[in-house]
């Protein structure tokens, strides 16, 4: 259907500061991002560019072409943008909200959320020059997953919004802003999916209180992994530790959803 030079490199990024091990579902996330979109490269951006851990080695190990994909880029998590100190409490929040625009500014490519499952190949979106998810009605849009063409208007205009930064706030600056500055106006700037990215915290509801056979039909899906323990306390105490063990007897979606992933060839 497109056969068009898509706009967009098939370019996976993700951020890891901080982090120099993998747990399950970092992984299964990028076995999804890998068996969905085979992208040509991975490239993970990290001030811990040494990573280590059972689940490192065992990706080298075992899906050693996911692992030629992945190149590895230092990255130092900015402390300011224009000339405003991040706060000390979403420092790493809004230092990575700031990061992913300067990646794709450079790069080009797709950006996704550690927790960011992929569920359906995302080429069609790759010949716009911009692609995000915002939900109907939303007056913030997801950051959990842009995909983009290193010239997309949208990107310098997103980026000089933080000239006010709000320190307080998590997620002022980076979904409510530019949706007021930006997209109200011009909403011809971005290519709009309103539901199937799978951006709003309700969805999380379907993968950890039930069986929703419904997930396949969405593009990706944003985890909200952090969130689970206070979002689903029932449901979290009896599962508080995912892994390719616990995830055998997991019923809901997201054990379907791991299981596929983590268990394919």
């Amino acid at each position: 259907m497109y056969k068009t030079t898509a706009l967009v490199p098939n370019i996976i990024h993700y951020i890891r500061w901080d982090k120099p091990t993998f747990n399950f579902v970092d992984i299964v996330c990028m076995r999804s991002a890998y068996l969905a979109q085979k992208p040509d490269k991975i490239y993970i951006h990290t001030n811990t560019p040494n990573f280590r851990g059972k689940y490192w080695i065992q990706l080298k190990r075992k899906w050693p072409d996911l692992y030629q994909r992945i190149k590895i880029i230092l990255n130092i998590p900015p402390t300011s943008i224009w000339g405003q100190n991040f706060s000390s409490g979403w420092h790493l929040y809004h230092a990575s909200d700031i990061e992913r625009i300067k990646i794709l500014m450079k790069y080009g490519g797709i950006f996704a959320d550690n927790d960011l499952y992929v569920v359906r190949n995302l080429d069609k979106f790759r010949h716009f020059e911009m692609t995000l998810g915002w939900i109907e009605n939303d007056p913030g849009l997801g950051t959990m997953i842009y995909i983009a063409h290193k010239h997309a208007r949208f990107l310098p205009l997103y980026i000089d919004t933080y000239r006010e930064y709000n320190e307080t706030e998590w997620y002022w600056n980076a979904g409510i802003k530019p949706v007021s500055d930006i997209l109200l106006q011009r909403p011809e700037l971005i290519h709009r999916v309103k539901n199937l990215f799978g951006v709003g915290t309700d969805i999380t509801y379907n993968l950890y209180t039930q069986y929703w056979p419904r997930w396949k039909k969405y593009y990706t899906i944003h985890l909200c992994i952090r969130h689970r323990d206070y979002m689903y306390k029932k449901e979290y105490k009896e599962f508080p530790v995912f892994n390719e063990n616990t995830i055998l007897h997991y019923n809901y979606t997201f054990g379907e959803m791991a299981r596929l992933a983590y268990f394919s060839k």
